[in-house]
């Protein structure tokens, strides 16, 4: 529903159909709307030559299928983050984009915010030099977990695949994407050149089971990287751990200066008398939704903030990360050593 509204708010843009493979749901949701058109299969939503554009919304496994489709039937596409639940498929969305000559986007929300976008501004001006290392991380305490089900008007539905591996799952997909690709916009999209990791699921099985359902993607990932560049970043995200209360971080630390975007952005430099902090009070500029700036790249024919190759980028460090890290379950082992994932010159 939240994409619906958006389209709804933006002035340039008409939304003309909804699809979902719930009957019930999709009739509340059209006279909560007030869309002239339903469809149960989107295939065939892909088929009316009323729709120019589409946003996918459905699990991460689903997004290559459904982004494929829609751009072979000559559809622009917004897909959701993560872009895929591997790089094999998202390079394949890339691709279809390319050969459609469609706007391919990821809906990557965390840049568009004003603090983001003012610190990108800040970064391409040169104000902290040489990015070196990134530490961002978001954590959440313990009952936030992903619900399995959850209730809507129309009765309960299952939200379990954020819990299971197989439908692309597991929290370095889910808030793990959200920041390694605000880190990667801000160090412009080095090339990784070695990965090391660990991920844990010690509470997703149990907390799927209480429901009635199996979980087996992982609650807690850490990861570091190293850039060919010699930048490094480090990386911690959590559905659901024993600390005191949910945090969203990001700290630059340059050459120059350093910022943090920590419940408000944060500038670190030094004048010839003493070290400074900066708390920027305005931003000017206006920030557009995803939606919005998506039609409006798709009207002006402009290449989008959050682009397909970004986006491939993101899921090769997302898989990287799993495969150097193994899943580790509650009743845990001594680790093996590992040396992380090197990644091919």
């Amino acid at each position: 529903m939240g994409h619906a509204h958006r389209y709804r708010d933006c002035p340039e843009a008409q939304l003309v159909a909804i699809c979902d493979n719930d009957p019930a749901w999709l009739g509340h949701c059209q006279a909560a709307l007030q869309v002239p058109l339903t469809f149960t299969d989107y295939r065939a939503l892909l088929k009316c030559p009323e729709v120019d554009a589409v946003s996918i919304c459905l699990p991460t496994h689903l997004h290559a299928q459904a982004t494929i489709a829609a751009l072979r039937a000559g559809k622009h596409v917004l897909c959701e983050k993560p872009m895929a639940t591997n790089a094999k498929d998202a390079q394949a969305m890339a691709a279809a984009a390319k050969a459609a000559r469609k706007v391919l986007m990821i809906s990557q929300n965390q840049r568009f915010t004003p603090e983001a976008q003012y610190l990108k501004h800040r970064l391409q001006r040169g104000d902290l030099g040489d990015l070196y290392f990134v530490r961002t991380g978001w954590r959440r305490p313990m009952g936030m977990f992903p619900s399995p089900t959850a209730q809507r008007a129309t009765g309960a539905f299952s939200r379990n695949w954020f819990n299971r591996r197989a439908t692309g799952g597991g929290v370095l997909r889910d808030l793990g994407s959200h920041m390694l690709d605000l880190s990667l916009w801000f160090l412009d999209f080095p090339k990784v050149s070695e990965v090391l990791s660990a991920n844990y699921a010690i509470f997703t099985p149990e907390h799927s089971a209480a429901h009635g359902q199996k979980g087996d993607a992982e609650d807690l990932a850490v990861g570091m990287v190293r850039f060919a560049n010699g930048a490094s970043l480090q990386l911690e995200v959590s559905f659901g751990t024993f600390v005191e209360s949910e945090v969203v971080f990001l700290e630059l630390y340059g050459t120059r200066g350093g910022a943090s975007l920590r419940n408000g952005l944060k500038f670190f430099g030094a004048s010839k008398e003493a070290y400074t902090t900066t708390i920027p009070q305005r931003f000017t500029g206006r920030v557009e939704t995803p939606q919005a700036h998506f039609v409006h790249s798709v009207q002006k024919r402009t290449q989008p903030l959050v682009t397909p190759d970004q986006g491939v980028a993101v899921i090769r460090l997302l898989d990287a990360l799993y495969s150097s890290g193994t899943l580790e379950r509650k009743h845990l082992r001594p680790p093996r050593p590992s040396r992380g994932t090197r990644l091919e010159k």
